[in-house]
């Protein structure tokens, strides 16, 4: 007979815990039950940890669980392994530290905490100096829906450059960029007993902080102070009457922003993405413009989320997509032309939009369509971006026909493309600041000898299950990490969604794994390579808990 636990073994009575199910965004890591406890604290965060030194269990920190990858829990797990889930929703708190006469506002915030809690924090606090009231920072992701610890073990961002329209004196990065210290449960190796965990606070510029700006998951941070900025407003304008031909056009010595480009936008205005569903020709572009008063023309907001067309869907909507990836892929196309049909009559009174940044750039909400997506960072030169956005979305088309010809439609949801700046230490407010070593964005001497100073972020998403999608993504990948390559540009995974494919699936491909490794070693000193992160962040992690078998792999 088996017995059935009421709590784990020995477990500390005053640390609920329950046993609960875990499932990732798309819904495609499902585990129907693991040991989750809700820490109060910090300390109880250590204390179990140490119960898990001594009970042999391994620790994963769970947030939102807005992910695709594998970071925190491997599909395939068993039910009821030893493994403790610990909800770090408690972890929550926020602290203003104001400006001084020699240092810029910051904000110390508990993993816990959502992006969005840390915005609405942020703007509601005395001292900014700004047209917004409060605080903010140069870029954020789309979700509020995020834990500030699930941002930073994976170099969230959001898409902005420096511009004409806005050029902040900061990082244009990753959130993990803007990090000044970390607070983590860590067994340290020079302390009296170097079997324990404990909590250490690594401030940046010391050195061993820079594994743990970008740590997917290998480490346990519970709270970091991060850089801010005054608070902006932002005009953002949408289009969907620009061809894709005009938007992704190919540059040319004469025209090297066409009219109406991509370039041309972000020249301009310094934040743009595009959403492109597959077999149409008009995407969905979104500029975003500093803009201090309100334009004439432009509709105010004062809270986030203002595209409900996109988050909630007709259910006969609902219901076409079922039938794409179940009895009638052929009907892509047509899902495509009704998605930008409902997109065209949601922004009739939503094309222009104004007020505080966390207002506009806030608009995915949990209730949006539950798409898989892989996703790549490809560095490069700002003056090569046109012609990187042209070369993919060209591949991307002809490779979707080719699958059409063959009666397949692997991609039924968008392209997205974004562009934001690189992770550039000088930006950081902090002596002998280093860019985070993994990084998406990381800024090195590869980076710095080929004149790299930007990121263009291609993401493509579908219904989970779609037939023929690994084998596109494969093929997709293929083309990417050989084209953008050498001199030209370099791709780095986007750590949260889907990449090293086989036909499979992602994660599966050990070629590319090896390949990411030696993507942040070669040309790097000693101290700043994946061997030097893995050993790092394994020392501070004497007993291996904060680990699976897919962090093994992937850090050897």
């Amino acid at each position: 007979m088996t017995t059935v636990l009421s709590t784990p073994p020995d477990w500390p009575a005053t640390i609920p815990i329950v046993q609960a199910p875990y499932r990732n965004w798309s819904w495609e890591i499902e585990v129907s039950q693991l040991w989750t406890c809700t820490p109060k604290t910090a300390a109880n965060v250590v204390t179990i940890c140490n119960w898990a030194r001594d009970h042999g269990w391994q620790v994963r920190a769970r947030g939102i669980m807005h992910g695709w990858s594998p970071l925190t829990v491997v599909e395939g797990t068993p039910p009821n392994s030893n493994v403790i889930l610990v909800n770090t929703r408690y972890l929550n708190a926020m602290t203003l530290i104001p400006r001084t006469a020699t240092s810029g506002p910051q904000v110390k915030a508990g993993a816990g905490a959502t992006m969005e809690d840390l915005l609405t924090f942020l703007e509601q606090q005395p001292g900014g100096q700004g047209p917004a009231p409060g605080y903010s920072f140069p870029h954020t992701p789309a979700p509020g829906n995020l834990t500030v610890g699930g941002a930073l073990a994976i170099n969230a961002h959001g898409t902005a450059i420096p511009s004409p329209a806005d050029s902040f004196s900061c990082s244009y990065g990753s959130l993990s960029n803007q990090i000044l210290a970390v607070t983590a449960v860590v067994t340290d190796p020079k302390s009296s007993d170097p079997t324990s965990y404990s909590l250490r606070t690594f401030t940046r510029g010391d050195g061993d902080d820079a594994v743990f700006l970008t740590h997917l998951g290998r480490a346990f941070i519970v709270d970091a102070t991060l850089q801010v900025i005054d608070n902006y407003n932002l005009r953002c304008q949408s289009y969907i009457d620009i061809t894709s031909a005009t938007l992704f056009a190919a540059p040319s010595s004469s025209t090297p922003a066409p009219p109406n480009s991509m370039i041309d936008f972000l020249d301009k205005s310094g934040r743009v993405e595009a959403i492109w569903y597959p077999f149409t020709d008009t995407p969905w572009l979104k500029v975003w413009t500093t803009t201090p008063q309100q334009p004439a023309g432009s509709q105010r907001v004062s809270a986030p989320y203002n595209y409900p067309f996109s988050d909630n869907l007709p259910d006969f909507v609902t219901e076409l997509f079922k039938k794409v990836t179940s009895s009638a892929p052929w009907l892509t196309p047509s899902l495509g032309s009704t998605m930008v049909w409902i997109t065209k009559g949601g922004l009739a009174s939503l094309s222009d939009l104004w007020g505080p940044s966390k207002d506009t750039l806030l608009y995915i909400k949990d209730s949006t369509l539950r798409v898989t997506a892989n996703g790549y960072a490809v560095q490069m030169k700002k003056s090569d971006l046109q012609q990187g956005i042209h070369d993919f979305t060209t591949k991307f088309t002809s490779l979707l026909a080719a699958y059409q010809a063959k009666g397949l439609f692997p991609v039924n949801s968008p392209l997205e493309i974004r562009v934001t700046g690189l992770d550039d230490p000088s930006k950081v407010a902090a002596a002998n600041a280093q860019s985070p070593i993994i990084s998406s964005l990381t800024y090195d001497d590869t980076a710095k000898t080929n004149g790299w100073d930007t990121a263009l972020w291609l993401d493509v998403l579908t219904l989970p299950g779609t037939s023929g999608a690994d084998d596109f993504y494969q093929e997709l990948e293929a083309w990417v990490t050989s084209t953008f390559s050498g001199a030209r540009a370099r791709a780095i995974p986007e750590w949260s969604k889907g990449w090293g494919y086989t036909s499979n699936g992602a994660w599966q491909s050990t070629s590319y794994l090896a390949h990411v490794r030696e993507l942040f070693t070669a040309g790097r000193p000693a101290n700043r390579t994946w061997a030097h992160e893995a050993a790092t962040l394994a020392a501070y992690d004497a007993h291996g808990l904060f680990s699976n078998a897919f962090l093994q792999q992937l850090f050897g």
